[in-house]
């Protein structure tokens, strides 16, 4: 318990300069249409490669992240990387699905933060989908406004875990 609790501490300060440091990525993960046999999109996972303790798995970071402002820091810069890495590639014409947060979504900085990574990769916002949890629907802020918004845009909106949560 003690080496568990020692290194949760080590993770939780060590996770607020990983990005700086150059110790978070992507790595992309493809859905295949088997009909077609070819892939039509990949959905953008961010790891992290942590100096003393190797890969550390998303299911122990991300909840630490989520504590803080750092998961809507982290979820803009996945947003950025994906869309630019995605609209480079030459002549494919896949789209990418990006996890975001409940806290980003609430934050209020999703639909600034989308643009701006499509502008500045000129990925066709038609490329980009957005997974949010379901239990993100509950909340009646101005949710469902920046989903509709999105949405006008040409984004994709999809319900990540469908069925594990509050359906």
């Amino acid at each position: 318990l003690r080496l568990a609790q020692d290194r949760s501490a080590t993770l939780r300060t060590d996770l607020d300069g990983a990005l700086d440091r150059g110790e978070l990525r992507l790595v992309f993960q493809p859905v295949v249409d088997v009909v077609m046999h070819r892939t039509v999109s990949v959905e953008a996972l961010l790891r992290w490669l942590h100096p003393v303790f190797g890969e550390v798995s998303p299911v122990e970071f991300v909840p630490l992240a989520e504590e803080t402002e750092l998961i809507t820091e982290l979820g803009r810069w996945v947003l950025r990387e994906a869309c630019a890495t995605i609209a480079a590639l030459d002549g494919a014409d896949i789209a990418v699905a990006v996890n975001v947060s409940a806290r980003q979504v609430r934050s209020g900085e999703l639909v600034p933060d989308v643009i701006s990574a499509l502008e500045t990769s000129g990925l066709p916002s038609s490329r980009l989908i957005v997974e949010i949890t379901e239990s993100v629907l509950l909340d009646d802020s101005h949710v469902l406004e920046d989903l509709t918004v999105l949405r006008q845009l040409g984004v994709r909106i999809a319900i990540d875990d469908f069925g594990t949560g509050w359906s």
